[in-house]
């Protein structure tokens, strides 16, 4: 196997995601179940998923609606303030 394959297979090892993810800095209204208003800056986009930026206390499982584009996510995961959110169907 040559180096070139050696290292595209690293590397999706590393990387399982299906769909690419664009990058992006996009500031839109976020809020969630309880009603909190807030304002939070997409990253980064997929088909099947966003990154965002947010200065709000997020719980994995918590659902949000974000205003622009008009979606509803489950936050998967937080830290230092940037979540991983799983688009709903």
């Amino acid at each position: 196997m040559g180096t070139l394959e050696n290292h595209l297979q690293k590397f999706l090892a590393k990387e399982e995601r299906v769909w690419p993810r664009f990058k992006c800095s996009y500031y839109t209204e976020c809020h969630d179940s309880r009603g909190n208003l807030w304002t939070c800056r997409i990253i980064d986009i997929s088909y099947r998923g966003v990154g965002i930026v947010s200065s709000a206390a997020l719980r994995a499982g918590e659902i949000l609606s974000i205003a622009d584009p008009k979606i509803k996510a489950t936050v998967v995961w937080m830290a230092e303030g940037r979540a991983g959110l799983r688009i709903c169907n």
